[in-house]
């Protein structure tokens, strides 16, 4: 009977070592993936909760033409949140001041469609955006945001 000797196996220093360098790797991607996701949500709950206040002010803004009976008075107001001063009627510079303080930076503009009686508002404000690049309009992570309100008017 033939017998193969095998040599004897030398202990392997260091290799748990690496095992658990590895695993401390792998670890610290996915805390750090976890933490980025993060940061992407609260973006987004900031995010949505300027939508919901620009859709809050649009409709106030229709509600203020509706109540004063003249949309046209109100469709003559574009501009921005910074210059609110000289505004007619006053409920509308009342409504643009407020807005300023909740959407700084954000424009507006109001028209009246007497043909298909429909009053238009739209909201421009800045939000940021994580991954967003530059371009030659913005920053990079810097983007607007618009919402667009039809109200028709009954005749």
């Amino acid at each position: 009977m033939k017998s193969c000797i095998y040599p004897a196996r030398q202990s392997q220093r260091g290799f748990s070592l690496i095992e658990v360098l590895v695993a401390v790797l792998i670890l610290g991607i996915g805390l750090l993936g976890a933490a980025a996701l993060q940061l992407l949500s609260l973006q987004n709950i900031n995010n949505a909760e300027l939508r919901t206040q620009a859709s809050l002010f649009a409709q106030e803004l229709s509600e203020l033409a509706r109540t004063a009976g003249s949309p046209n008075d109100f469709a003559a107001n574009t501009g921005s949140t910074d210059d609110c001063a000289g505004m007619t009627p006053d409920t509308f510079e009342n409504w643009c001041n407020a807005m300023g303080e909740t959407l700084p930076g954000a424009t507006f503009s109001s028209e009246w469609d007497g043909g298909s009686r429909d009053f238009i508002t739209t909201i421009t404000w800045p939000e940021r955006m994580m991954f967003l690049e530059a371009t030659d309009n913005n920053e990079a992570g810097e983007g607007t945001s618009s919402y667009t309100l039809v109200t028709r008017f009954p005749q």
